[in-house]
């Protein structure tokens, strides 16, 4: 048998009020004891109108006269009793008494109302910690980018002081090394050579000293060249399908790799080569990619659409049809990068090429979905829906992807609550 404490007492604590009023309660002191109780937080559970109380064999609950604020109260367990100190939602009103006489019968159903509204309260917390949890580290995020792109503009203001200091060393340098010296640039008026005047030797010298003097004078350096004017050299290179610089031993494999290359474009049904003058067009193309891609022959459709988007890229019809190709192939980045595309070119948004916006975010929302982006497929399906609101398949596909939104945050909280 459950052990059911009934003598608690109760008093409300006030203070002086400037208003009309002499004082004005705030607040609920709840004192309930249990001799020897060894309760622990989780045995008290302490609502907006009902408190309760459950460690076995003890047992004891209220249902509250007036609704209290439950995050702003709290319960403190003494050695003898337990004491709950109860903030009232509205401070202004005095409690007269502080149990709500319920009839036995509508206990439980009150209780179960009351836990019922307990328990939404705290899945609606649960979701505000989970959304406040995201934005944090959205912002984290933002912060950290913020303080790489920070550094890297340190680093490229270091790199480029460093290169002008260089620049100016190198400078100052070459300067120096061709500035003239003035005492040998002197010349005598009368246009003499500095090669021809010869020191006058001294007496009792005679020739022996005038081979002497020859040996010992320096050649005159010649004149510094003139600075080279900055220019612009443009270079032309000719064309290659490879990205490495050609070379003659591997020439021969390199050719072999071309050759099977061209075989396997035409084993799947479509190669440049072979396309005639009058062929060569984007609108043929267009519909012989739409042909391959009926008979599900996907990867020759992807090859005919590539070739008219190598002669014109601005046909956002090759774009668009190749990203339902890449879709069918499940390459859902190549698929998501076409739609993109696609949309760029389908501008100015008018009603002529609405329906083909409708698929482009249709499609891409479909791939990014599949990349694992839940939130922002969802986001690019309704922006579809509300280009063509009487396409029920976009409603349908957008109510699908809210319901795995919700399971999806649901598990969330549900493993956030466990851990």
């Amino acid at each position: 048998m459950p052990l059911i404490p009934k003598n608690y007492t109760w008093q409300q604590r006030s203070f002086p009020s400037t208003g009309t009023s002499s004082q004005s309660v705030v607040s609920i002191v709840l004192r309930v004891p249990f001799p020897a109780n060894r309760f622990q937080p989780d045995d008290i559970f302490t609502m907006e109108q009902f408190l309760k109380i459950s460690h076995p064999p003890h047992y004891w609950e209220l249902f509250l006269a007036h609704p209290i604020d439950a995050d702003a109260s709290h319960c403190s367990i003494l050695e003898n009793e337990v004491v709950f100190e109860l903030v009232k939602q509205d401070p202004t009103v005095c409690w007269d008494t502080v149990e709500l006489d319920v009839p036995r019968a509508e206990r439980a159903t009150l209780k179960q109302q009351y836990e019922e509204q307990h328990r939404k309260r705290l899945e609606q917390q649960s979701k505000q910690r989970a959304i406040e949890k995201d934005r944090k580290k959205k912002d984290e995020i933002h912060r950290q980018i913020e303080r790489e792109r920070a550094d890297r503009s340190a680093i490229d203001n270091l790199l480029e002081e460093s290169k002008q200091r260089e620049l100016k060393r190198m400078e100052l340098a070459m300067v120096k090394q061709y500035r003239p010296d003035p005492a040998k640039a002197s010349a005598p008026s009368t246009g003499e050579s500095l090669s021809n005047i010869q020191p006058t030797p001294p007496k009792g010298a005679g020739a022996t000293g005038t081979q002497h003097c020859d040996q010992q004078q320096e050649p005159r350096p010649s004149s510094p060249p003139a600075i080279r004017r900055s220019g612009t050299l443009e270079v032309t290179f000719s064309e290659r399908t490879f990205v490495t610089p050609k070379r003659e031993s591997m020439e021969q494999a390199e050719q072999e790799w071309t050759l099977k290359q061209a075989a396997a474009r035409r084993a799947v049904g479509f190669a440049d080569d072979d396309l005639r003058p009058d062929e060569r067009n984007p609108e043929w193309l267009k519909q012989r990619g739409d042909t391959f891609f009926q008979q599900r022959n996907f990867l020759a459709a992807i090859s005919a659409y590539s070739a008219g988007i190598r002669l014109t890229k601005d046909y956002y019809a090759l774009f668009l049809n190749r990203s339902a190709a890449h879709l069918a192939l499940e390459n859902y980045q190549r698929c998501a990068e076409d739609c993109s595309t696609a949309l760029e070119l389908l501008q100015p948004p008018v009603e002529a090429n609405r329906r083909a916006r409708v698929a482009c975010l249709a499609r891409r929302a479909a791939a990014l979905v599949k990349l694992g982006f839940l939130q922002q497929g969802y986001e690019e399906m309704i922006a579809a829906s509300r280009l063509d609101p009487d396409e029920a398949s976009l409603r349908l596909e957008v109510d699908r992807l809210r319901r795995c939104i919700e399971e999806e945050r649901e598990n969330r909280s549900e493993s956030e609550s466990d851990e």
